[in-house]
């Protein structure tokens, strides 16, 4: 492929990377510091930049000791707090914003034009990666190179690891290291650091991680497979697919005769200890449902990938010969993955045609009824600052969260509106803006949510995109009958107790969901006043959604307490939350 025709577009990586850096760079008033910012997030993502900058000293660590200045020393300090697992996301969701936008300062959007130059020059094949961002970096902003060779990170070095020699590109995969070592040298080797148990051989517990790594690589294989054979019926891809499974299960069996372990029908199942294995409970909320066939394949793909990594670095200690042809896998399931997505694409596009309605339309629909927790966010309310709360309740598990500020100016809304879609968007979750339904077609929120007093659902329309939400407060049976014929896609039904945001003179309360449970067909969220002491009263009256403010704003724990709700909602409504769902655009 000549360079002009390459792909200038992000990559899923470096996706999650700018979004990240603009949602962290867009409370500080300093725009100078957004490079750095994006420094900070290139260090925390998972891919060949971050692990070039933290061979090289460039860590968390060393950015919480203000290398690159003080603001982004302070965001680093919380980013060390939080778990990496939790901060990869899908890796399959839309940009949140344009790869160029208009408020971006003049520094960052001279990084993102060199990245793109940089890739067209032929250093990626898949567009713009972490690795041209890292080295746009480097070639633009002359403070932050500065401080990188002070750290010994110089360009030169750098730029030696990520950009490969044109000699090397056209010869076989090397290794790097030769480290197969022997019996002797691994049982000579501390690993007291690592509080591993000395009763367990210390080969073995490689063969562990191998026998692991071989799981999940034919695991997801196998999903990728099923996909291209039933849901798009490629015979190419199927056909590939099952040929780099049959390649692992020869490098496999190699491995165990070249080791001396060939024994029956050379299986690793000696060294599994699932019972022991101290990773089996450990899950995330992102990890329990898939918002899209395309979750399912980027999702699936990652897990090859990551776990043909694992074997080429851990297979190093057994057999170089192993280790490099792990190398070429990974390097095959690269393509197989752009081959696959794009089918996903043609497929979303011809359906969309075919419909006549939006992808969008249908994942938005198709997300609201399998919500279960509605998060309404209001700052004065919020224990920890309202963009930790946001993204704590994400974390938690929120299925849809609402902007509402009442006393706020409309830039400021914006500016809030814009920070909440992308990071609901990047969570997979929906989010919605109270009260305004112009603030809500420019930001490009998923809907908006209007009072008894505010517009009617018809008015609304009449400012969003058709493929947006409309949810309606109501208060008693006949309001939400009015809703509903109005066209509402949802409904808030209350107040149920006595709540911290509103004043009324009568609360229609547990009588008004027990109607709605028998009366209305479409998504409701019970809400007013609802805490986790009350909970299981409201839903022995039928309610299965529920929108809280202050007991999750309130919370100083916003993540746990989400969790416990929805683990409470959804032992009572198995049926919601957590299915295979339409296409997420």
């Amino acid at each position: 492929m000549s360079s002009s025709r390459r792909s200038t577009g992000l990559t899923p990586a470096a996706e999650r990377t700018v979004a990240r850096c603009r949602r962290l760079a867009s409370t500080s008033a300093d725009h100078d510091s957004w490079v750095a910012f994006l420094v900070l997030t290139l260090v925390r993502d998972e891919s060949l930049a971050s692990a070039c900058l933290r061979r090289m000293g460039i860590t968390v660590e060393w950015l919480t000791a203000g290398h690159l200045g003080q603001e982004v020393a302070r965001a680093a300090a919380v980013e060390a707090e939080t778990d990496d697992t939790e901060y990869e996301g899908d890796g399959c969701q839309p940009i949140p914003r344009p790869f160029e936008a208009i408020d971006d300062p003049l520094d960052f959007s001279r990084v993102l034009d060199r990245s793109k130059e940089i890739a067209r020059r032929g250093l990626s094949d898949g567009g713009v990666s972490s690795a041209n961002l890292l080295l746009a970096i480097i070639e633009t902003h002359d403070f932050i190179r500065d401080r990188f060779s002070m750290a010994g990170a110089t360009e030169e070095r750098i730029r030696n690891e990520l950009v490969p020699s044109k000699e090397e590109s056209t010869l076989p995969l090397p290794i790097e290291e030769e480290l197969n070592l022997s019996e002797e040298v691994f049982q000579n080797t501390s690993l007291d650091h690592l509080s591993i148990s000395n009763s367990i051989p210390r080969n073995d517990m490689v063969w562990r991680v191998i026998d692991a790594n071989l799981n999940r690589v034919r695991e997801g294989l196998r999903v990728l497979e099923d996909f291209a054979r039933f849901i798009i019926n490629s015979e190419v891809l199927s056909s590939e697919l099952k040929t780099l499974r049959h390649e692992l299960v020869g490098s496999e069996k190699h491995l165990l005769q070249t080791s001396g372990r060939a024994h029956g029908d050379h299986s690793t199942l000696a060294h599994r200890d699932t019972v022991g294995d101290v990773g089996t409970d450990l899950t995330t909320a992102n990890e329990r449902w898939r918002g899209s066939l395309s979750d399912v394949v980027a999702a699936n793909c990652r897990r090859v990938q990551e776990s043909i990594r694992s074997l080429e670095e851990f297979g190093k200690l057994l057999s170089p010969d192993f280790a490099a042809t792990m190398k070429q896998l990974r390097y095959q399931s690269y393509t197989i993955e752009k081959s696959l997505l794009e089918h996903c694409q043609r497929s979303l596009e011809s359906r969309e045609a075919l419909s006549g309605r939006s992808a969008l339309a249908e994942w938005r629909s198709d997300r609201l009824k399998q919500a279960t927790l509605y998060v309404l966010i209001t700052e004065s309310m919020c224990h920890l600052p309202w963009q930790t709360v946001v993204e704590q309740a994400l974390l938690g598990g929120a299925d849809v969260l609402q902007l509402r500020e009442k006393g706020l100016n409309d830039r400021e809304l914006i500016r809030r509106s814009s920070w909440m879609q992308a990071a609901c968007k990047s969570a997979g979750a929906i989010f919605i803006v109270n009260d305004r339904p112009d603030i809500a077609a420019v930001c490009s929120a998923d809907g908006v949510h209007v009072g008894q007093e505010e517009f009617s659902v018809e008015e609304a329309r009449r400012i969003l995109q058709p493929d947006q939400l409309v949810g309606v407060s109501t208060h008693n049976s006949k309001q939400a009958d009015q809703a509903v014929a109005a066209g509402a896609d949802y409904l808030g039904v209350g107040p149920i107790f006595q709540s911290q945001t509103k004043s009324f003179d009568s609360f229609p309360g547990l009588e008004f969901a027990r109607s709605a449970a028998s009366r209305i067909r479409r998504p409701w969220f019970a809400i007013g006043g609802i805490t986790l002491n009350n909970l299981q009263q409201l839903l022995g009256a039928g309610a299965t959604r529920v929108a809280v403010t202050s007991a999750l704003n309130g919370s100083p724990e916003p993540t746990s307490t989400a969790r416990k709700f929805q683990q409470h909602l959804r032992e009572h409504s198995p049926n919601l939350g957590f299915t295979l769902m339409g296409d997420t655009p």
